[in-house]
């Protein structure tokens, strides 16, 4: 993942991803870590821009917002937070602020 600037070619700039994820995810998104773990982490991300609150979310007790939902063939655990829009968007905006992989997952 980078930081830096994008521009499109036609000159304007590209819209912001209304998912973001926390520093602390981007080491399950490095070329090291098993394809079984990307493939979870990116099907959470397919899963929220869809439905942002999916069928096996739960709410955090005590945080408005907050959601935990567990990954693709119970490798792990995401827990997020849902704020609704502005006008224009395409949806809510969603922050994964962690993602907990089992520790008895068997190809880490």
């Amino acid at each position: 993942m980078s930081d830096e600037h994008h521009e499109r070619e036609d000159g304007g700039e590209d819209e912001e991803d209304r998912i973001q994820l926390s520093s602390a995810t981007f080491p399950l998104l490095a070329p090291e870590v098993s394809a079984s773990v990307f493939s979870a982490v990116m099907n959470l991300m397919v899963e929220l821009r869809e439905h942002p609150v999916p069928p096996l979310a739960h709410p955090v007790p005590g945080r408005p917002g907050w959601f935990s939902v567990p990954l693709a063939r119970d490798i792990g655990l995401a827990e997020y937070h849902v704020r609704e829009g502005e006008p224009g968007d395409d949806g809510p905006r969603i922050y994964i602020a962690r993602i907990v992989i089992s520790d008895d997952w068997p190809d880490l």
